[in-house]
C-alpha cells in the first residue's frame, strides 16, 4: 500500500504543480522548456510506476460487490474513454467539442474501472484519477483553455476513430498479461 499511495502522491503531485502559473513558470526559465518537459515526464513516470506496482502488489480489502451490469457498462465506455484520450494527442474534430478530451477519458476510464474493483485500493487509484479529472478541466479553463474553433479534415476524425479502436483492441488483448484481469 505504501507504494501506491507514493505513486499517487507523486503522480498528482507533479500534475498539480502546472496549476502554479509563477511557479510553473519559473521552473521553465531555470530549466528551460525541454528540460522541464522531461524532469515532469521522469517524476510522473516514477509516479506511475510506483502506482502501478504499488497496486500491483497490495493485497486487496473489498468494500463493496460490483453492481450488476457493471462489467457490461465497461465494455461500452472503456473504448470511448480510449477513443477521448487519443483525441487529446491527435489533431481532430474532438477538441470542437472539448478543450479536455483526455481529462474526460481518464474520468470515464476511472469511473468505470472503481464500479468495477470494490476495493480500498482501487478505490484509492482511481478515486484520485475521478477527483483529479474535473478539478484538472477547472483549473484549465480558469488558465483560459477552451475547445477549438477551426474545423479539421474528416479524415483526422477516422484515423483518430481507427487508433482509438486498435488500442482498445491492444488493451483488451494484453489487459491479462499487463494487469493480471482478463477482459474477455
Amino acid at each position: 500500500m505504501t507504494y501506491l499511495i507514493a505513486g499517487i502522491c507523486i503522480f498528482f503531485g507533479i500534475h498539480l504543480f502546472p496549476w502554479f502559473s509563477a511557479r510553473r513558470d519559473a521552473a521553465v526559465a531555470r530549466l528551460g522548456i525541454m528540460r522541464y518537459k522531461a524532469a515532469f515526464a521522469l517524476i510522473a513516470g516514477i509516479g506511475l510506476g510506483l502506482m502501478i506496482y504499488g497496486y500491483a502488489t497490495t493485497a486487496r480489502t473489498f468494500l463493496w460487490a460490483p453492481p450488476e451490469g457493471a462489467r457490461s457498462l465497461a465494455y461500452m465506455l472503456v473504448p470511448l474513454a480510449i477513443l477521448l484520450a487519443v483525441s487529446a494527442e491527435l489533431k481532430s474534430n474532438i477538441k470542437r467539442l472539448t478543450a479536455h478530451p483526455m481529462l474526460w477519458g481518464i474520468g470515464i476510464w476511472s469511473g468505470v474501472h472503481l464500479l468495477n474493483n470494490g476495493d480500498l485500493e482501487s478505490l484509492l487509484l482511481f478515486g484520485s484519477f475521478i477527483v483529479y479529472a474535473p478539478a484538472a478541466m477547472i483549473s484549465a479553463n480558469l488558465r483560459g483553455a477552451a475547445p477549438r474553433k477551426e474545423k479539421t479534415p474528416v479524415w483526422r476524425d477516422i484515423a483518430t476513430i481507427v487508433v482509438g479502436f486498435v488500442l482498445t483492441g491492444l488493451i483488451v488483448h494484453s489487459h491479462e498479461f499487463l494487469f493480471g484481469v482478463a477482459v474477455v
